[in-house]
């Protein structure tokens, strides 16, 4: 609303002006090196840009950035979830993130602010540019793509980029009948990982969020992403620069988090002893079983099941191993893991019981006996319990069959 825009102009001009001289000079993250002023943007000006250099000594939390640099060709594969990563230099990525008028999406969404970050000889750089005049968009486009060319990039990693940022990206381009400079590129979108490794250790995979949790990054000073096309709009309107700094400032944060997150989950591939919560080992098999490196998988669950202390994500560990000994027909493992799952009342280990003596040791009996338990503990699926009914069904036919055949005998 304009109210809320009016409020907003002007808690972040006197933001510029005063309490903040300090917040304007503050380090987007602990450990960087503060950026160069910004260019300053006359009104023949259609964008500005501002760098922001990070020391590769800087740690956040168990990371320390410049370890980015040791990683081998190769080293995103796993994480990225796709072969394109398997010759991909990790200093030659790219890490992107926008910042818009809004989050609907569609033509009359406009990204006003782009930012890159990469990794140079001695450092973690962020280039921000910002567009300034709204009917100026081709020229601000154009030296992005100049940007970009001139830095090479092999590849270019986002957090969501795949729904929104690219897709959004691209279609400005194309309004200026523009090829967008990313495309082509291999995308590693770390939403998708981040959700997988994290899913049962935070209630939140928001880029922020992990930030904070696992490598200390503090946003309390940083600007609430609703109000960023508010402060935007009213920069439009007053021309007042200061009030896109903090966003500025937001979009830096946002990049050198992206790659210190990613940094710390190529880390845990490698040593999981650096994880901190089982539920993280545990994500960490289910991203190498969906890359087909089922060993590293079975390790990793296996890990999970004797350093978790929560049974939610031993009963998960369990589950998943059960499976991976069951493809590599280690039926004599799988069924221990089964029995421990079934004692739980686990309605997938029930049937996997039953399905095994039904049919590897013609033990019909004993196939009846867990399926009997299934379906009276009421914990299946209206689907799941239709199957289990059918075999069920199955199972007294063969049985009486077999005491038919007894009995003639």
């Amino acid at each position: 609303t304009r109210e809320k825009l009016d409020r907003l102009v002007r808690q972040n001009l006197k933001r510029g002006d005063g309490e903040a001289g300090a917040s304007a000079t503050r380090p987007p993250a602990p450990d960087a090196v503060v950026a160069a002023p910004a260019v300053q943007a006359g009104a023949s000006e259609p964008f500005l840009v501002k760098d922001f250099s990070y020391s590769l000594e800087g740690r956040y939390g168990k990371v320390r950035l410049g370890s980015w640099l040791s990683l081998k060709p190769g080293a995103l594969e796993v994480i990225a979830g796709d072969g394109d990563f398997a010759a991909i230099d990790p200093r030659r990525v790219a890490f992107f993130d926008s910042e818009t008028t809004g989050l609907a999406g569609g033509t009359g969404t406009v990204p006003f602010m782009l930012g890159f970050g990469f990794f140079a000889a001695d450092s973690f750089q962020a280039r921000i540019f910002v567009l300034l005049d709204l009917g100026r968009e081709g020229e601000f486009l154009d030296a992005v793509a100049r940007f970009l060319e001139e830095k090479g990039f092999a590849a270019v990693v986002t957090y969501n980029g795949k729904a929104f940022d690219l897709p959004l990206l691209e279609t400005r381009y194309v309004l200026q009948r523009r090829r967008s400079p990313l495309l082509g590129l291999p995308h590693l979108d770390f939403l998708f990982p981040a959700r997988t490794i994290w899913r049962n250790t935070f209630d939140s995979r928001k880029l922020g969020y992990l930030g904070e949790m696992l490598l200390g990054l503090s946003r309390d000073d940083d600007v609430d992403g609703s109000d960023i096309p508010a402060l935007y709009f009213g920069f439009l309107r007053s021309g007042a620069v200061q009030l896109i700094e903090p966003v500025i400032e937001h979009n830096a944060m946002d990049l050198v988090g992206l790659a210190a997150v990613v940094l710390l989950g190529v880390l845990y591939l490698d040593d999981y002893s650096l994880t901190g919560d089982g539920g993280e080992i545990f994500g960490l098999g289910r991203l190498c079983e969906r890359a087909g490196l089922l060993e590293k998988a079975e390790e990793f669950y296996k890990a999970a099941r004797a350093a978790s202390a929560r049974d939610d994500v031993a009963v998960l560990a369990t589950r998943r191993l059960s499976i991976l000994l069951k493809k590599r027909k280690l039926y004599g493992e799988a069924l221990d893991l089964w029995r421990e799952l079934a004692d739980a009342h686990d309605a997938q280990a029930q049937r996997e019981l039953s399905v095994h003596f039904e049919h590897r040791e013609r033990d019909y009996a004993m196939a009846l006996r867990f399926v009997e338990g299934a379906i009276d503990e009421g914990r299946l699926t209206p689907a799941r319990r239709r199957e289990m009914e059918k075999r069920l069904e199955r199972l007294r036919r063969k049985i009486a069959q077999l005491e038919g055949k007894n009995d003639l005998s």
